[in-house]
């Protein structure tokens, strides 16, 4: 599900989201380094997508070209945590 990543609310997915698009929640802004999907900490600059400008501020808005809305980061979170256990589980026999 796309949702902000600072209130965990639902985004449509037929929503456009351009520099300027705020959370219809919390007003923060929806194009940002937190809310991509391609958002990454401990990546090179951060990012899966190997952009090769570095945005220093994660949560403000930037003009990157390559951003698009990500899962809700609670659903993301816990997908991950699924995934290690079942692989710990099946290497630990």
């Amino acid at each position: 599900m796309r949702a902000c990543h600072h209130c965990h609310t639902s985004i449509d997915a037929m929503t456009s989201i351009g520099y300027s698009t705020l959370c219809p929640t919390c007003s923060k802004s929806l194009h940002s380094c937190v809310n991509c999907r391609f958002y990454s900490p401990g990546i090179y600059h951060d990012c899966l997508e190997g952009v090769e400008e570095y945005i220093e501020d994660k949560v403000e808005a930037n003009y990157c070209d390559s951003f698009m809305l990500g899962e809700d980061s609670k659903e993301e979170t816990a997908r991950k945590e699924l995934a290690k256990a079942r692989a710990e589980a099946f290497f630990n026999f």
